[in-house]
C-alpha cells in the first residue's frame, strides 16, 4: 500500500498583495493628492473589514486572518504615506 501524498496548502496571501497593489493604483490615479490618497486607504480598510465580518460568517478564518491583516496592513502604509506627504510639504502660511 502507498502512502498518501500530503495535500498542498492554499495560500490565503492573495488578499494583501490585491490590496497592496490597489493601493499602488490608488496613489496614481489620485495624483498623489493626500486628501484623495486618505480616502481611498479608508475605503480600503472599510472594504477589506467587511470582507472579513462576511468570511467569519462564512466560517474560513484564515481569510478572516488575511483580510484582517490587510486591512491593517493597509491603514499602516497608506496612512503612513499620506502624513509624510503631508509633513513634507512645509510652511502652509
Amino acid at each position: 500500500m502507498q502512502p498518501t501524498p500530503p495535500t498542498p496548502k492554499k495560500s490565503f496571501t492573495w488578499p494583501i498583495a490585491l490590496n497592496l497593489g490597489l493601493l499602488v493604483l490608488a496613489a496614481l490615479a489620485t495624483g498623489a493628492e493626500p486628501s484623495l490618497l486618505g480616502i481611498m486607504v479608508l475605503v480600503l480598510v472599510v472594504i477589506n473589514t467587511v470582507a472579513a465580518i462576511i468570511m467569519s460568517f462564512a466560517g474560513r478564518m484564515h481569510y478572516v486572518v488575511a483580510f484582517v491583516l490587510s486591512a491593517l496592513l493597509i491603514g499602516l502604509i497608506g496612512f503612513g504615506v499620506c502624513a509624510l506627504m503631508l509633513s513634507n510639504m512645509g510652511g502652509m502660511h
